[in-house]
Formats: C-alpha cells, sequence, structure tokens
C-alpha cells in the first residue's frame, strides 16, 4: 500500500514538474501579456462600478482588483497546466492555462453585466486572440536577429491598417443630405436664436442641508440652508452603506439645488431640472449646467435638483419606490420654494413667479416630471395638494423619458404643454416610450397649451448630462456601444438648449412666434446641427377627421374614405423597438404603383363655426420602408378639392420632407446587435411619425379660386414606386 501510495506521488511530482515541457521561452511574454489583459478587463470593471465618490476610494478598488487578478490568474494558470500534463496532452500548458483564463476572466465580467451569454464568450474569446497576435507581433518586431528595415515596415503596415479601419468607422458616420429650405420658413426663422444667452445678467447660488460629505455646494458652501424631508412613510429600503456614504437615511433627506439667479426686481418664472438614474457615487446634478446658465439669462429662475442620493449604487443598490421618491422629492422643492419666496432675508424672496413653473427631466426624470404634474393621482397627501394650490406647472419637458406604471398608473397631463426629445441613438432607453405619455396629454379647446416631440438621428441618452460621459452603459459594456453613428456631445446639447429655450420662450414668457418651431423643426435648421429630425405637433385646435380603432376606420360624421392601386391597407397597432405595442392605431399602406387615398366631406361639414378657424391639413405619418428594402425619397402630393369643383395639388415636400427610416446600429457595424445583452438591440427601427401641416393658404395662392371653406375632398397621391406607409391621423388645426 505505501509502495503504490509513493508511485502516485512520485508520478504527480514527475507530471508537475513536466508542466513547462512543451512551452518554449517565449511563453513567459505571453503570459505577461495574458496577466496585464486580465487585470486591464478588472480594472475596467472597477471603474464602471465604484464604491466611494473618493480618489482614494478608486485606486483602493484598482488595487484590489489588480491584486485578486493577479493571485486567481497564478493559481488558475497553475490548475489548467497542471491538469493538461496529467492528461498527457502535448501542448504548451502555461500557455494554454494563461490564455483560457484570460477568457475565463473577461467572459465572467462581461456575464455579471448582464451583456449576455454568447456575447460575452464570443467577445472574451476575441479579446484573448487579440493579445495573443499582438504578443506575436511584438515578440517578433523586436527579434534581435531581424533588420531594422524589415521591422520599420512591420510598423508602418499595422500603422496604415489601423488608420484604414478608423477611416473605414469614420465613413460609415451617418450624413444625410439636407433639404433646402422654403422662402417661408426663411422669413419666420428671422427669430432670435433661442439658444444664445440673453440680456439677463445672472448669479449663481446653492440651497441644501448644508451637510453634504462630498459636494461643498451642498456643505459649508451652501448659500441658503433648507429643513430636510423625511419619506419614511413610504421608503422602506435605505441600506446601510448608503446611509454610511450620504450620511443620512429616508427621515432626513435633504432638499438640494443649484441654482442660477437672473438679477433684476422679478418676480420670474422658474424651471425645476431633474437627473434620472446613475451610478450614484458619480453625481449627476451639475450636469444641466448649460441650460441653468442659459435660461437664466432669459429671465427664468432656474434650479438643478439634487437626487444623487437616490440612484443606484453598486454596493446598497436603490431604494424601494424609486419612482415615486424622484417625483415627491420635487414636490418638496416646489414647496421649499415657495416658502423661501415669501420668507425675507434670502436671495430667492420674492423673485420666484410660481404661477409659472416649468419641470425638465431626464431619463427617470423625464417621467418625475410628468408625475409631479399629475401628483394627485400619485400621492393621495392633504397636505401636499394644499401646498401645491397656488403653484401652476406650464410646461413639461421629458428628455429620453421612462415610462413605468408605478402602482399599476402613469400620469395623465391635462392643459400643459408637453416637449418630448427622444435620441433614436439611445442604448438605454432604446425605444420611443416618451411617446406613450405624448398621448395621454389632454388639450382643451379654450387652452393655448401644446404638445411636441422631437426624434433625433445620431443622438444618445447620456450627452444631455454633461456628467454622464458619451456612452449610454456603464463600463465595460460601454465598451461596446457604436459611436459611429453618435452625434458630437456638443451637437446633441446645442438640440436641447434651442427646444427647451424655445419652449420656455413660449410657455413661461408667451412669445408665441418660437411656437413656429415645434410645429416645424425646419424653423430651427440655422440654430440646430446638421442630422434627420422626426417631429410631431399638435395644439388644442386640433380637429380629428379620421383616427382608427382596433381593426376598423374611425372617421367623423359623415365623411367617407376612397383607395386606389394599394397592394396592402391594414389597420395596424405599430409597435416599438420592443414589440410593445404604440396606444394608437394607424393604417398600413403599400403599394407598388399610383396610389391614392381620399377623404371626403359631407357637403355641410364648412358650416361648422368650429371649422372656420381652422386653416391647416395635418397628416401624421410614419415611413414604413424598413432598411432592408427601398431607400428611395418618398412623393407624395396633396390635393384638395371644393364643393364648386376646384382642385388644386401640391407637392407634400414644399411644406416638410418625409422623413426617412432612421436605422441604428447599436454596435460597431451592428456585428452584434442580435446577441448583445440578450437580443435588446435586435430591431434597428420602428416607426415614428411625423406630423406634416398643409396650410390652407396656399392653395389659395396657388389658384384664386379655391376657397377654403368649401373644402369637401382631401386626396393622399403617392408616385413613389414601391413604397410603405403608416398613417395614425388626419385631420384639421389652426
Amino acid at each position: 500500500m505505501k509502495h503504490s501510495l509513493k508511485i502516485v506521488i512520485c508520478w504527480i511530482l514527475l507530471r508537475l514538474l513536466s508542466i513547462p515541457d512543451r512551452d518554449r521561452k517565449s511563453t513567459i511574454w505571453f503570459m505577461l501579456a495574458f496577466l496585464i489583459a486580465s487585470m486591464l478587463a478588472s480594472v475596467i470593471q472597477v471603474i464602471g462600478n465604484p464604491t466611494g465618490a473618493s480618489l482614494f476610494s478608486h485606486a483602493t478598488n484598482i488595487g484590489k482588483a489588480t491584486a485578486v487578478t493577479g493571485i486567481e490568474f497564478f493559481g488558475w494558470t497553475l490548475a489548467i497546466s497542471a491538469l493538461l500534463s496529467f492528461l498527457y496532452i502535448p501542448l504548451p500548458r502555461l500557455l494554454l492555462g494563461s490564455f483560457s483564463y484570460l477568457i475565463y476572466k473577461s467572459a465572467t465580467i462581461l456575464i455579471d453585466e448582464n451583456s449576455g451569454t454568447l456575447f460575452s464568450y464570443i467577445v472574451s474569446f476575441s479579446y484573448g486572440l487579440l493579445c495573443l497576435l499582438i504578443t506575436i507581433f511584438l515578440i517578433v518586431l523586436f527579434h534581435r536577429k531581424m533588420r531594422h528595415l524589415i521591422k520599420l515596415a512591420i510598423l508602418i503596415g499595422v500603422i496604415f491598417s489601423i488608420y484604414l479601419v478608423f477611416h473605414s468607422m469614420e465613413n460609415k458616420t451617418v450624413y444625410r443630405e439636407l433639404p433646402a429650405l422654403s422662402d417661408t420658413i426663411i422669413q419666420k426663422t428671422m427669430l432670435k436664436d433661442p439658444s444664445k444667452k440673453g440680456d439677463y445678467p445672472y448669479t449663481f447660488l446653492t440651497y441644501g442641508s448644508g451637510n453634504d460629505k462630498h459636494r461643498e455646494g451642498f456643505g459649508k458652501g451652501v448659500n441658503i440652508t433648507t429643513p430636510t424631508v423625511d419619506a419614511s412613510d413610504f421608503i422602506t429600503k435605505w441600506g446601510e452603506k448608503r446611509e454610511a456614504f450620504w450620511g443620512f437615511d429616508q427621515g432626513q433627506l435633504p432638499v438640494n439645488a443649484r441654482v442660477w439667479l437672473p438679477e433684476g426686481e422679478g418676480p420670474f418664472p422658474v424651471v425645476l431640472m431633474v437627473h434620472g438614474n446613475h451610478t450614484m457615487e458619480y453625481f449627476s446634478t451639475a450636469g444641466y449646467d448649460y441650460l441653468g446658465e442659459l435660461l437664466a439669462s432669459r429671465g427664468v429662475v432656474a434650479a438643478s435638483v439634487d437626487e444623487d442620493f437616490i440612484n443606484y449604487s453598486n454596493v446598497s443598490g436603490s431604494p424601494n419606490n424609486n419612482y415615486e421618491l424622484r417625483a415627491w422629492m420635487l414636490l418638496q422643492h416646489l414647496v421649499q420654494l415657495e416658502k423661501l419666496n415669501q420668507t425675507p432675508g434670502n436671495e430667492l424672496y420674492e423673485k420666484i413667479d410660481l404661477t409659472k413653473v416649468g419641470l425638465v427631466g431626464h431619463s427617470r426624470g423625464g417621467q418625475a416630471v410628468s408625475m409631479v404634474a399629475d401628483y394627485d393621482r400619485f400621492f393621495q397627501d392633504e397636505r401636499l395638494s394644499e401646498s401645491m394650490e397656488n403653484i401652476q406647472i406650464k410646461g413639461v419637458v421629458a428628455l429620453a423619458p421612462t415610462d413605468k406604471k408605478v402602482d399599476g398608473k402613469r400620469p395623465r397631463l391635462d392643459n400643459a404643454s408637453y416637449l418630448l426629445i427622444q435620441g433614436a441613438q439611445d442604448a438605454d432607453i432604446n425605444n420611443f416610450r416618451g411617446d406613450r405619455q405624448f398621448y395621454r396629454t389632454t388639450l382643451d379647446k379654450d387652452d393655448h397649451s401644446f404638445k411636441a416631440s422631437l426624434y433625433i438621428e445620431g443622438a444618445n441618452h447620456s450627452q444631455f448630462n454633461t456628467e454622464w460621459g458619451s456612452m449610454d452603459m456603464s463600463l465595460p459594456k460601454g465598451l461596446f456601444l457604436n459611436r459611429m453613428q453618435l452625434m458630437k456631445p456638443e451637437d446633441q446639447r446645442q438640440i436641447a438648449k434651442v427646444y427647451i429655450s424655445a419652449f420656455f420662450e413660449r410657455t413661461l414668457h408667451e412669445n408665441t412666434a418660437y411656437e413656429s418651431l415645434f410645429r416645424d423643426y425646419q424653423f430651427g435648421r440655422q440654430w440646430l446641427p446638421d442630422s434627420q429630425f422626426v417631429s410631431k405637433y399638435q395644439n388644442s385646435s386640433y380637429f380629428p377627421l379620421l383616427e382608427f380603432k382596433r381593426t376598423q376606420p374611425a372617421p367623423a360624421n359623415g365623411i367617407t374614405i376612397d383607395t386606389e392601386g394599394f397592394t396592402e391597407s391594414e389597420i395596424i397597432t405599430p409597435k416599438d423597438r420592443r414589440d410593445n405595442k404604440r396606444l394608437e392605431d394607424a393604417v398600413q399602406l403599400e403599394w407598388e404603383n399610383n396610389a391614392e387615398y381620399s377623404l371626403h366631406l359631407p357637403n355641410d361639414f364648412s358650416s361648422n363655426e368650429e371649422m372656420e378657424s381652422l386653416n391647416h391639413v395635418v397628416f401624421t405619418m410614419a415611413n414604413g420602408n424598413n432598411e432592408d428594402k427601398n431607400k428611395e425619397t418618398l412623393e407624395l402630393e396633396i390635393e384638395l378639392e371644393t364643393t364648386d369643383g376646384v382642385s388644386v395639388t401640391l407637392p407634400l415636400a414644399e411644406f416638410m420632407p418625409f422623413p426617412p427610416v432612421i436605422s441604428t446600429e447599436f454596435t460597431p457595424f451592428g456585428l452584434f446587435d442580435e446577441i448583445f445583452r440578450d437580443g435588446k438591440y435586435e430591431k434597428s427601427w420602428e416607426p415614428v411619425f411625423q406630423t406634416f401641416e398643409i396650410p390652407l393658404s396656399a392653395y389659395e395662392k396657388e389658384h384664386p379660386a379655391f376657397n377654403k371653406s368649401n373644402l369637401n375632398q382631401i386626396t393622399l397621391h403617392i408616385t413613389t414606386h414601391p413604397g410603405k406607409i403608416i398613417i395614425e391621423n388626419i385631420g384639421l388645426s389652426q
């Protein structure tokens, strides 16, 4: 027995000593490369998942990650190499052991980040292979026996190859030829650029608890001290680590904000801006300074609200009732601002007009601002309702908002103007969720509010906030997002400045001229970067002629429909990129040759007094040609005919070009769209609806005998071959 045991031990020792037999001298360089690559992957993960806000905390985490990775690397390599030796596999064992660890480590990191199992292993193997090839290249390049001329040639070849790769990636970026502006648009764009600073000097200040551990502006450097608020009635999950980081729990939440105050007597309208969910340790509140400064210069008190303490943390998760808490905190800010406005001895005393309040929210903050405008639906609190009695919310702006049910409910807006801005390149909120809120916004006939949306090719989620960088996901997942189609951060924020400033010029300063921008994005072409936009607009005067309900058209009384030349005419419920149904049905029309879609109005239709003030025919339509089919620009004409037989036909492009399908590749060249994050990006496009407003005055100008009061037929003529469009509604508007 002892002899047998001795033989086994000797065999094991012999096999262990035989581990490096198949490895060459160069193996040490490969092992070093794989170790460095493994440590690099760990460091990237740690940077994307911080546990603290200080430089010391980051350095400590990086040190721990590299140390643990080093220990794991050598342990794993030895174990795999020993196994290969025990199995008498005639391969370089140390090389394979260290290579397998690199793949394992990289894949584990990506899987932990919910990148998708198949994607994680493909990328990890590719990463390992790349490290292998780079190491081979360096060994060959620095080999002593190789001539310098050959080394130089190899180096030039590699540099040139890298240049070609990046050059091809740059050319992949989408640039569209934009249509020329009409004379009427050029005349109306004599308006001043709303993104330029106005005439008001302003001062910057902060209000808050005065006890913040990480940000001086809310700590010792605070200008106005505000009391904390208690959310413990509905927030029961906070966490010891969250409390340790911030120094407070849900019973002592600070009311903190960065404020830009116009100089002058006032009172001024006020706009509250709020960020969304982001890594808690990477603060978000200063990310809208560019908007705060702009709005203040144009006579608005602007406040960027701090909700960093609500955000997700890798060590403490998120508080429960996260969505409600974001909205509730905004309400506390409004209540606090009213108190400051009434209390002598602080900088905001009698400076704020709380009958003119605007809200701007980004991501989860974009949902929170809608909940605030509909607060009675979510908060049954008599004291809060009483505090809000004298506060009037005039306008709500949502930047790439979420639209999650809260206690089975979603917000509805009544007679408050609503603006939605969404990027097509958004890898976080990658479907057009905020569009649902557009349809849940209702406007009374005697109200002067409106609702509008803007969909932007090349815009992503994060670049609206200067603190969030250009990646829509934390490291390491963010490295795999396509940045070739992404617009520059300053261009994306320029769009936000133009639209948000114009929105509040219209809703708070009542400068109605800026409403033209929301009716037609072309009015802002000289203020906006080159990109493809799709915009939607509706005001309280809108009168629907034709809508669609389930499987049937739903025309107004007495209106009939005729179609000709379509190979398909089907009532559908359009779906977004994640196959979620939209709130409104539509008709999908497909054709091979010429086709037309006509509405016949009853003879007495124009006798309705309500119709006399309506001077636009309005179509809401989307392009249905996906990226694999016909990309020819759609050529459509609108024919209007009156009861006395006068008929005028004008091209739709004279008023608004029909937008193409905006298709997005979320990973470089779209290579991994179907498997990255378990298929979240599998569908590259969704129907996005454009509002086309056709002024009846253009038809009167074209034919002097045309009388809009006698309108009785509207016909959409299609001459592009072949094609597909989706019509959501047709109506009339002022």
